[in-house]
């Protein structure tokens, strides 16, 4: 008889650690590295927000800056939606960005990744304690997205987005319909569940088991191998749109990866988080992230994950992807408008 034990991990206490040292970094070297806009102007727009006026905004500017308490509940509203369907809320925080700032491309983006990066840090607590993250997976693929969310952040000044847009936001659209089509074929037969498990064994994935903190126990197969490809390619656009990367994450791991659509969404938001540091890192040292315009957006963003993490659980799997559809949709629509 062997006397081998199996080696278990608390993947929790790893991520808490890892986070609260990541948390730390990006915020000691947001205190020290100077920000393109002007001090003065981020503290007139803040006194201004809290008085409850709107602040005339520079060249280029698509709009007034609402009052404090409307921006706290747009981000409330975007951190509960984003963190239930499992995208950080990049598609919506970027264009509300534009709409109330206009600011330059990197500013945008920039204060775009640092938003979806608390929305994805606080959504990731509540799924950390629901224990609903496959960590393993999630890491491997933060790993390939590296090195293209590091380079989009120097790439903003050089690309047209024109043409990008336009091809971008009809992908999204083919996305969005590829996903009402396939949600139907989520419920297989016994007949069809052995067929896959058997590909699964022949082909070498990963087995991922464990059980939640409710009690569900979850049993599947994780191509890995084709998870690292596709965030191979996938770092790079998530880092240069701002968007964290959960719209690309969550139906590459349902439809593609075979995850269970609440660990898809958990575990999309574990990746984006980590890609979204990544991306973020190089943006805070060139001085690209106004934090004093996003500071009450960002609170709303935390405490709605919270509570966005809490009514996932509760929800079907395909009113989650019914709702992941519906921002496919409006992402692609602000794409062509641009």
């Amino acid at each position: 008889m062997s006397d081998t034990k199996e080696v278990t991990y608390d993947w929790w206490s790893y991520a808490k650690i890892g986070g609260l040292i990541l948390l730390i970094i990006i915020g000691l070297v947001a205190m020290f590295t100077p920000s393109k806009t002007p001090v003065s102007q981020s503290l007139s727009t803040m006194q201004a927000a809290l008085q409850g006026g709107v602040v005339p905004q520079g060249p280029g500017a698509a709009a007034d800056l609402p009052a404090w308490w409307i921006l706290l509940f747009t981000g409330f509203a975007i951190g509960c939606y984003g963190t239930i369907v499992g995208i950080g809320g990049g598609p919506i925080i970027l264009p509300l960005l534009v709409f109330f700032y206009g600011w330059e491309n990197e500013l945008l983006v920039a204060t775009s990744l640092f938003i979806v990066f608390l929305n994805a840090g606080s959504g990731c607590l509540g799924y950390s304690m629901q224990k609903r993250i496959d960590y393993k997976g999630g890491i491997k693929f933060t790993l390939a997205a590296m090195p293209g969310a590091l380079i989009s952040s120097f790439t903003h000044h050089l690309i047209n987005l024109t043409f990008f847009n336009v091809i971008f936001g009809i992908f999204l659209i083919f996305l969005a319909f590829y996903t009402i089509f396939s949600i139907n074929n989520l419920d297989k037969s016994a007949e069809q569940e052995k067929v896959l498990l058997k590909e699964a064994k022949a082909g070498g994935f990963r087995r991922v088991r464990f059980m939640d903190n409710f009690g569900v126990k979850y049993d599947f197969y994780s191509n890995d191998k084709l998870g690292v490809a596709m965030n191979l390619l996938l770092g790079f656009f998530c880092g240069f749109l701002g968007i964290g990367g959960g719209v690309f994450q969550v139906p590459i791991l349902i439809f593609l990866l075979r995850y269970p659509s609440h660990i898809a969404t958990a575990t999309s938001h574990f990746v984006t988080l980590l890609t979204c540091a990544i991306a973020l890192m190089p943006h805070i040292f060139l001085g690209n992230v106004c934090y004093a315009e996003a500071i009450w957006m960002g609170v709303g963003v935390i405490v709605g994950a919270q509570v966005g993490a809490r009514i996932a659980p509760k929800l079907n799997t395909k009113v989650t992807l019914y709702l992941f559809v519906v921002i496919l949709i409006v992402l692609a629509i602000k794409l062509f408008l641009v």
